[in-house]
């Protein structure tokens, strides 16, 4: 008598080689973890294992053949799948492809066929996919069958011992929630809880009450069906972990580690990250590091606070969950303030990651080149993104929540930021309301030293793990116009004071005395103590920032940096560029919004280089958020911004600028200077500043924005009963705090939203059905903008007073500039010159003179709306002749009417973007106002692309060229060249010519291959 086998295979797919298949976060794990289960608990049964590139059509043929076609009579066989099914009943590949579905997929008819000619005495076959729905559920559309249509499960799968579990009624969707599918998360769950064999039946019931129950707090229906007829004892082990559980998901066992970065590999971190990581740290993992994982658990997907100086390898916390959450196939999002930041993050990310261990990494910040289609499909393993982008993501998308494992928040203390906080508060909420649904990410979020968190971790429901010792020693000081030098020892923690400069050195260089006269000789000095030592001084403006590194250049002599000035942009220069190449002369640079993204990235690379030739960097403030230019010292040569009421920074501000100095790695300690007039003013911002206590952590909420809150609050949870929308409001870190310390909070501002909602009724932004509120759909479009509700209202009355006929995108463009958001952009105006006075004039002939008169009659009440109208005006000009490719030269000499009140590059690129960046959500809101105008998709990317880039339509074919720049393809389109695909020898003597050989040669492999005709028929 042969001997009874056990015959199993697993099957989970992730991955799919059509990029238009969406992909999972939970089907490779579902069936490793059942595999890993089944090989510790019965070793002897030898089951088979197919996952992502593995399981492809043949493979599961394959598979299907040594199970149910080969086994006996005596024969058991469990086969589970877990993946994406289709509408017509068929289960996806791996190499599945949407053009040939026939041919690629595995039919359910097909399958229940074998399911019938079997010769096993036992068969359980588990289907975690789906056949309804979309995403993210478990399914795509392949248009063969209607949605919904009816697929009779009893007929299919029939006989006896026979079973089949499928995840979900043929017209619901199956659901991914955490770190399985729910019907796999149930059935490992009560496989695991077993005390012994569990009769199928049992199971079965027990399996199908969890996923309903668990399917309900998603706010979903999900019914697992089972069909078939159990003959004799049929039953399954309790399964038991052990080594290859433990292998395949090394969060379980509580592993701790010493510094050595080599010990990481027991979280299954790859051999390649490992050696990466050596190379970037060989003094292993830090104080701070070693916390994170072996007492906080970060990398076993605890979500964790992290508050630390700069310097003191805290990103690399996150870097660490983002990692070890990508290859064990949870995807991860990094978030960050800055495009800048995502840039210089992306490229260290694709070197570390994507050439090391074939990570895929994308970025998505609002340019022409970002893989937003990627993400929303989950093509990505570690993704790079703004605050802004995310947050317009989940909740325009709120599917793409279900695909992600682990959520990096950097500089978290941007939460604070009156500007900025609003996107981090919100999205922050999101996270933690969708954790009600069952969706729970792991979130590590990452803050620069603040005063107490004020209940921050709380509020994310996490651990604060916070620690204010920096690995680099930090000399804080303040010196005076004396050159006496007050600071802080770090090794003793005492304060001390000194005569750092001879008051010989400090001496008058311009009509009045001015901080150059003490920057001057400090910096000499600063730069005197190692040939490797390099200075940042911050400047509260783009001109002072300009102008240190200018007279710097001049007075201390320092060797050129050619190698720097080179690799600059030689076309399309700004005033700006034309400064920078001076100050570069002179061994010194400048870095503010000033220069172009490609002229910044050059001077952060050159600085952070040992060898790079810059030795002194004069910058704005927003270059200390977290963008990487280690430096020995800084000097800030202000305390205070710019503007009308002149904010002094805040202690927390001016710590984050004081840690650039004295990097782990680059420096063995640093030093921070702030200047001071007279020996009062140093003792003053000593005390304050030096010895100062950060502020406590505080939300941006603010009651006058009430109604921005919220119509953003509403976008995220659909409908709310109207007594409710109080409690949204303090769902939110803001609501959380002010609840906390005034519990009568909620009433109070229960009595403020009467008339804000009958605001949003008679709008039309919001509507009531009995008690529930909901948005319309003109709100949804307003509430899931990046719109204010001042500028929704606005917006809706400007739309208004225009005929629908004249609605274009060109319109809406100039449109937009009558918005709030670009009334409180930043716009150089001379307010009694000539040029000045005749934009209106202007923008009514080109744009039509019932748009000049809008301007004129949507202004703000109060001073200066003679001054709005003009900048108005000129915004809308400035824009057009920006899209039509105009050379940077050209537009700040067109634009710039004194001296005294110059157009800068800087101003261009902020008035752009600020365009472009608001187009994207007044268009949605027009075509829901009115669904009749169009305005295709296809017209309105193009014309962001050309408000990113600055070129005119014939010439944007030429970003297809890799590494080309602006100047270089306004001068090659204006030698006539703009169809690249004509291939490189079509065109390599007019690029010879243009260009250079030199140039030309950087570019040859660029190039994009020819275009062949198409073949005639």
């Amino acid at each position: 008598m042969k001997t009874p086998r056990l015959l199993a295979g697993f099957i989970g797919i992730n991955r799919h080689l059509d990029a238009e298949i969406p992909e999972l976060s939970c089907a490779r794990r579902d069936a490793t973890a059942l595999w890993a289960l089944w090989q510790d608990t019965l070793p002897a049964t030898s089951p088979c294992l197919l996952v992502d590139e593995a399981a492809t059509h043949v493979g599961i043929e394959q598979l299907l053949t040594r199970t149910l076609d080969e086994a006996t009579e005596h024969d058991t066989v469990l086969l589970t799948f877990s993946g994406h099914g289709t509408h017509n009943h068929r289960l996806v590949a791996y190499d599945t492809s949407l053009n040939d579905l026939a041919a690629t997929t595995i039919a359910m008819a097909s399958l229940a066929e074998r399911f019938r000619r079997s010769r096993a005495r036992h068969i359980l076959l588990v289907l975690d996919c789906c056949f309804s729905g979309g995403a993210p559920a478990k399914v795509i559309e392949d248009g063969l069958l209607p949605r919904g249509a009816g697929y009779a499960l009893e007929e299919a799968f029939t006989g006896r011992g026979r079973v089949l579990l499928a995840a979900a009624n043929v017209t619901e969707e199956a659901w991914e929630s955490g770190q399985h599918g729910l019907l796999t998360a149930a059935l490992l769950a009560a496989l695991r809880a077993a005390s012994g064999e569990l009769a199928v039946t049992s199971l079965l019931t027990e399996v199908s009450g969890r996923v309903q129950a668990e399917a309900q707090r998603l706010g979903a229906v999900q019914t697992p069906r089972w069909v078939g007829e159990v003959e004799g004892s049929f039953a399954l082990p309790a399964l038991q972990a052990g080594p290859h559980y433990y292998r395949a998901f090394p969060e379980q066992t509580g592993l701790r580690v010493s510094n050595s970065l080599r010990e990481l590999s027991g979280f299954g971190l790859p051999e390649e990250v490992l050696m990466v990581w050596e190379r970037q740290f060989p003094a292993g993992l830090n104080e701070l590091q070693l916390a994170a994982i072996n007492e906080y658990r970060v990398l076993d997907g605890q979500s964790l606070l992290v508050v630390a100086p700069t310097s003191s390898g805290k990103t690399f916390i996150g870097e660490l969950a983002a990692v070890r959450a990508a290859v064990n196939t949870r995807r991860t999002v990094f978030l960050v303030p800055y495009k800048a930041l995502a840039n210089e993050k992306y490229e260290q990310f694709v070197a570390s990651y994507e050439q090391s261990i074939g990570l895929r990494v994308i970025r998505c910040t609002g340019d022409y080149q970002d893989a937003t289609s990627a993400f929303v499909r989950g093509k990505y393993d570690l993704a790079l993104l703004t605050y802004e982008m995310f947050l317009s993501l989940l909740v325009s998308r709120p599917g793409v929540l279900n695909r992600i494992g682990a959520v990096v928040l950097d500089e978290a203390q941007f939460i604070t930021n009156p500007g900025r906080g609003i996107s981090v508060e919100l999205l922050l909420t999101y996270l933690l309301t969708a954790r009600e649904r069952g969706l729970s990410p792991q979130l590590v979020a990452l803050s620069a030293v603040i005063g107490d968190t004020n209940g921050f971790e709380h509020w994310l429901q996490c651990r604060a793990l916070v620690h204010l010792r920096r690995p680099v020693p930090l000399e804080e000081g303040v010196i005076d116009r004396a050159g006496v030098f007050e600071y802080v020892d770090p090794a003793t923690n005492q304060a001390y004071t000194t005569q750092l400069l001879p008051s010989s050195a400090i001496v008058q260089r311009g009509k009045e005395p001015s901080n150059q006269d003490v920057i001057v000789p400090l910096v000499r000095q600063l730069l005197a103590q190692a040939t490797t030592a390099k200075v940042i001084v911050f400047r509260n403006m783009r001109g002072k920032a300009e102008g240190v590194a200018g007279y710097l250049a001049r007075d201390l002599h320092l060797p050129g940096a050619p190698a720097v000035a080179a690799a600059l942009p030689a076309q399309d220069q700004s005033r700006t560029a034309i400064r920078l190449r001076e100050c570069l002369r002179g061994g010194t640079a400048f870095h503010n919004s000033n220069l172009a993204r490609e002229e910044r990235e050059v001077i952060e690379r050159a600085f952070r280089d040992p060898k790079g030739g810059i030795r002194v960097l004069g910058a704005t403030t927003t270059i200390a958020a977290g963008i990487n230019t280690p430096a020995s010292a800084v000097i800030l040569g202000e305390t205070e911004f710019t503007g009308e009421d002149q904010q002094p920074f805040t202690i927390a501000e001016y710590k984050n600028m004081a840690g650039r100095a004295g990097r782990l790695g680059y420096n063995e300690r640093g030093q921070s200077f702030i200047i001071a007039r007279n020996a009062m003013e140093r003792r003053h911002l000593f005390q304050h500043y030096v010895l100062g206590r950060p502020e406590d952590l505080a939300s941006s909420f603010n009651s006058a924005h009430l109604a921005t809150w919220v119509l953003r609050l509403l976008a995220q949870v659909g409908q709310v009963p109207r007594a409710e929308v109080a409690r949204l409001l303090a769902n939110t870190y803001g609501g959380y705090v002010a609840s906390r310390e005034n519990p009568a909070w909620r009433p109070q501002v229960q009595s403020q939203l009467g008339y804000l909602l009958e605001q949003l009724l008679s709008a039309g932004i919001v509507e009531q059905v009995e008690d529930m509120l909901r948005l319309t759909v003109v709100g949804e479009a307003c509430a899931t903008s990046t719109l204010s509700f001042e500028s929704v209202l606005r917006l809706l009355q400007l739309l208004r007073r225009l005929s629908i006929t004249s609605l274009t995108l060109t319109r809406l463009l100039a449109l937009t500039q009558a918005l709030p958001e670009l009334d409180e952009t930043y716009t150089p105006l001379f307010k009694n010159g000539t040029k000045e006075k005749s934009w209106p004039h202007e923008v009514a002939q080109q744009l039509g003179g019932d748009l000049a008169s809008l301007y004129q009659q949507s202004l703000p009440s109060g001073s200066g709306v003679g001054v709005a109208y003009l900048r108005r005006s000129k915004r809308a000009l400035l824009v057009e002749a920006w899209l039509a490719g105009t050379p940077l030269e050209d537009l700040e000499e067109r634009f710039t009417n004194s001296a005294f009140v110059p157009v800068n590059y800087g101003d261009i690129r902020r008035i752009v973007d600020a365009t472009r960046f608001h187009l994207r959500s007044v268009v949605p809101i027009v075509q829901a106002l009115y669904p009749a105008v169009s305005l295709p998709d296809d017209a309105l990317n193009e014309l962001a692309t050309r408000l990113e880039v600055g070129l005119s339509t014939p010439a944007l074919s030429l970003l297809r060229v890799t590494g080309l720049t602006r100047g270089e393809i306004l001068l090659l389109h204006r030698h006539g060249m703009s169809q690249p695909q004509a291939g490189w020898a079509a065109v390599a003597p007019v690029v010879e010519a243009v260009l250079g050989t030199a140039r030309a040669q950087q570019l040859a492999a660029n190039w994009p291959k020819p275009v062949s005709p198409p073949a005639a028929t």
